[in-house]
């Protein structure tokens, strides 16, 4: 299953704007506001049904809607929500593609956790279709996590009480510690607490005392898998088979920018045929982005569109993080307000011959520059021209 379009009209602060996605992998960016955790929503809701209060109408329209456009098994199905109130004490009753809920998955922002004390460990939650529409509004469950992995862990030890997909699964999630660091390993479940015990150069820790940004990756990648597990149990799937939607929002938190770089191809090492769909403000994942990846929103005079982007053969791998902050991402200024008030002080003293003044700028550029940028050379040169004339 795929999402191949949507358009969106009057929802909170979109006007009117058509999307059209990448079968694999799609970056949403853009300023904050500008709309990206909206279009999220409107995907996540195009499989949900009953009311919600998540979507709102814009407040100049009397009503809103979206219409997504789905491949499901080879045949392109439509989705047409309308969301008729601004009220936030009233719901809007919504009827998507429910009954394929199944297959879109969504993430919040909420991937990080704090240690979770297992006094025993549950059975797999029951993920009717009513429950898969529900998480497409509220998000994939995340504490869940820790007990399905300590239940797999336990059962793997007995023959022929996990599925042959159950014990594939559990050894993906393993071996993501190591995706995510090769110094990281799943180490043991301890019988005496029921934690999870990771393998560290410095020893073995807590699993919930590894770094946020470690613990917001697992969380992607175990929620994915563990949601997988509970929605399709007859028959059952391998997680790295699964061919549906996933959607994510901001999905460099918690991220250092060396782990941001590297995210996205991680994720798509563990769930080759998924469809991705990020929200993100990172400039290091959108370097790692082949063409047509990327959906950069801007807006003018009120008005959300998609910018036109010049990726070429290799997206933007080649592009410093400054060329994408201005040329995809639309930031106007790499540089503080100080830079562009001595900057300008200092071509308006070259202008009028007036070194004092020049120098004094100059002083003040050499100690905001970085210590190798050539910019202070050439800024040198210039402030020798006008130096004759004192």
């Amino acid at each position: 299953m795929k999402i191949k379009s949507i358009e969106i009209d009057s929802i909170g602060g979109i006007e009117n704007i058509e999307i059209k996605f990448n079968n694999h992998m799609n970056f949403i960016c853009g300023p904050n506001g500008i709309g990206k955790t909206t279009l999220l929503e409107c995907i996540a809701h195009s499989f949900s049904a009953s009311d919600t209060h998540v979507l709102k109408r814009n407040v100049l329209k009397d009503s809103g809607s979206f219409k997504s456009i789905i491949e499901i098994d080879g045949i392109d199905q439509q989705s047409h929500i309308i969301i008729a109130d601004f009220d936030p004490n009233r719901s809007s009753n919504i009827s998507g593609l429910y009954l394929h809920a199944d297959k879109l998955l969504s993430l919040k922002v909420s991937r990080t956790f704090q240690y979770q004390s297992l006094v025993s460990v549950s059975r797999d939650a029951d993920r009717h279709s009513s429950a898969s529409f529900q998480e497409a509004k509220f998000g994939v469950n995340t504490n869940e996590v820790k007990s399905w992995f300590v239940n797999r862990y336990l059962y793997s030890a007995h023959k022929d009480v996990l599925t042959e997909q159950q014990i594939n699964n559990f050894e993906l999630a393993k071996d993501s510690f190591s995706l995510l660091n090769e110094e990281f390993s799943f180490s043991k479940v301890l019988a005496s607490s029921n934690d999870i015990m990771v393998n560290t150069p410095n020893g073995d820790i807590y699993y919930e005392y590894l770094s946020s940004g470690f613990k917001s990756c697992l969380s992607i990648i175990f929620g994915i898998i563990k949601d997988i597990e509970f929605r399709f149990k007859d028959p059952g799937i391998n997680a790295h088979e699964f061919d549906g939607i996933i959607l994510i929002d901001e999905l460099e938190l918690h991220l250092h920018p060396e782990w941001q770089a590297k995210i996205a191809k991680i994720l798509v090492k563990v769930f080759p045929q998924a469809q991705f769909v990020a929200a993100t403000h990172s400039p290091h994942i959108l370097q790692g982005a082949n063409p047509n990846e990327i959906i950069a929103l801007a807006s003018d005079n009120g008005k959300v569109y998609r910018r036109k982007l010049d990726g070429q053969k290799y997206g933007y791998q080649g592009w410093t993080v400054e060329e994408i902050l201005v040329d995809v991402m639309g930031m106007s200024d790499t540089r503080t307000e100080k830079y562009y008030q001595e900057i300008d002080n200092f071509e308006q003293a070259i202008d009028s011959d007036n070194y004092l003044v020049a120098e004094s700028a100059y002083i003040e550029l050499d100690s905001l520059l970085h210590p190798n940028n050539n910019m202070r050379k050439l800024l040198k040169l210039e402030l020798a021209s006008v130096k004759g004339d004192v």
